[in-house]
């Protein structure tokens, strides 16, 4: 089993007090702030990408319109007709 030493006096303290106030043991008290600040971090990062995939979608809404009126052909010139890789 993995032992962790907590070397700092005030997370100590911490850990101690919500352990007695919670009744749980003082690495069950690490366990649940460690899962929760996770938990945390991944909710902070699913938002982040919501508001990415929406800034796109909106960046897609104003930006589709313009590009229905180029020509089919207009970016031919960028690619070889053969690979299909850029110029």
């Amino acid at each position: 089993m993995a032992a962790l030493n907590i070397k700092s006096q005030r997370v100590y303290d911490l850990a101690k007090a919500l352990s007695q106030r919670t009744g749980q043991t003082m690495t069950s008290v690490i366990e649940v702030a460690l899962e929760r600040q996770l938990a945390a971090l991944e909710r902070d990062r699913g938002d982040l990408r919501a508001r990415k995939m929406a800034e796109l979608d909106a960046l897609v809404a104003r930006t589709a319109p313009r590009l229905a009126d180029l020509p089919a052909d207009a970016f031919a010139d960028l690619y070889d007709e053969h690979t299909g890789l850029p110029r």
